[in-house]
């Protein structure tokens, strides 16, 4: 789980520190979307398939392309872009062959996974459904892609993680974060995540809070780094709210 943390932190880096060649130049791609499907292909792949630790950033850099549209069946190794990019984000360590092998593994495991939800999904259907604004879309983005790092919450489903984001991202009117007042949002969301309030919301709320807590203070922590910036409103900066159990967000989303 330590080298999945660190793994899935260099992913995040390479998301957001290069361009990445699309497989379509007719699209482009959310790298949000991008991003948290690239995790899922990962988590969803090594549970199925025994990966050695120096093939784990070949794995990484598969499931990217994977999210980004590329395939086993596309003739990879006369894309001059992708290999440029390749040897950049991997200091060539990784061939187009070897990437390309990989791609077809994963594919093979998956098969019709690879079309699955990610939490980002979910995570925009219920905003949608709640209310959002800039910065409290920007704020439970930084929750969900804390979580994306801590294994503790591969024990959630992806719609819990998500709404449990969109829940906490309402928290933090008093320090800037403002949030849309929409009537009734908290029936709306426990209606559309259907996830138990009881048994697995509350204890995700008070699971994503405490990490919210623990690792915002954390200056060597990319995910922190990347929401310091100005066009993501610098939501790291904002001072976690004190941890309480899962028994007050039971009753906060029923009152």
């Amino acid at each position: 789980m330590t080298m999945r943390s660190i793994l899935f932190e260099w992913i995040s880096q390479v998301h957001s520190g290069t361009q990445m060649p699309p497989a379509s130049r007719d699209v482009s791609p959310d790298p949000q979307d991008m991003l948290f499907r690239t995790y899922r292909h990962v988590d969803a792949y090594v549970s199925r398939h025994p990966v050695q630790r120096a093939e784990l950033q070949l794995a990484g850099v598969a499931c990217t392309l994977l999210a980004s549209g590329y395939a086993a069946d596309q003739n990879l190794e006369d894309d001059l872009q992708l290999s440029s990019w390749l040897g950049l984000v991997t200091d060539n360590t990784c061939t187009i062959g070897d990437v390309k092998s990989m791609i077809g593994q994963v594919q093979d495991v998956l098969g019709f996974r690879l079309c699955s939800p990610t939490v980002y999904t979910f995570l925009r259907r219920f905003l949608r459904r709640t209310g959002w604004t800039e910065e409290s879309f920007s704020l439970a983005n930084y929750l969900i892609e804390l979580a994306a790092l801590d294994s503790a919450f591969l024990a959630f489903r992806p719609q819990a993680t998500a709404a449990a984001a969109a829940v906490l991202s309402r928290q933090y009117a008093a320090q800037g974060v403002s949030v849309k007042r929409t009537p009734g949002w908290k029936a709306k969301l426990l209606q559309y995540a259907e996830v138990d309030l009881q048994t697995e919301l509350a204890r995700c709320i008070a699971t994503m809070a405490s990490l919210h807590a623990s690792k915002q203070p954390e200056l060597n922590n990319f995910v922190n780094r990347k929401y310091l910036w100005n066009t993501l409103h610098s939501v790291a900066k904002v001072k976690p709210n004190m941890p309480v159990d899962a028994s007050f967000y039971v009753g906060y989303m029923t009152a």
